[in-house]
């Protein structure tokens, strides 16, 4: 009988204890990881990994801003799934490099936010620069993106800030 007791004692309290528990340092690493990991898939056109980062639901929100205009497109029909057929008209990889700088990083169990930089290059040295934010939210114990927004502005102008409401 003590020896069940124990054995109950420490089930509950084996089972109580939270299983690896992960640093601030650890989460944000990962954030940015999965971030990344979103725009190298789009890079290499493989659509299935690309898509795999995205909600598929018609909440999914999308932002560009360029110089020539912008576009706000809502539902993952609309803003991610029909570039299938446009990666498949277009299947070599992009061959520009990216860096992504500066982050802002807001989460918790089921939600998180990304502000951040993103400069890219081309082979031929030109630069594109925009302020980028995402939003994430955890599903089926994974993070998909939900909303995404980009904003291009002269990569000269180095004091931009896009978060600033003054």
């Amino acid at each position: 009988m003590k020896y069940s007791m124990l054995a109950l004692s420490l089930l509950l309290f084996v089972s109580c204890k939270e299983e690896n528990p992960k640093s601030p340092e650890v989460i944000e690493a990962t954030l940015q990881a999965f971030v990344e990991g979103e725009t190298l898939a789009y890079m290499a056109k493989d659509y299935e990994k690309w898509a795999s980062y995205w909600d598929h639901s018609t909440d999914v929100l999308r932002l560009d801003v360029t110089n020539s205009g912008f576009s706000q497109t809502r539902g993952w029909d609309k803003s991610g799934g029909n570039l299938e057929q446009f990666f498949k008209e277009n299947p070599d990889p992009i061959t520009a490099t990216f860096e992504n700088s500066n982050y802002l990083i807001f989460y918790d169990t089921k939600l998180a936010w990304l502000a951040f930089d993103q400069t890219w290059t081309t082979t031929e040295g030109e630069k594109s620069v925009a302020k980028a934010t995402i939003t994430l939210v955890r599903k089926e114990n994974s993070w998909k993106i939900i909303s995404y927004t980009a904003i291009q502005y002269e990569a000269e102008n180095e004091a931009v800030d896009t978060l600033s409401r003054t």
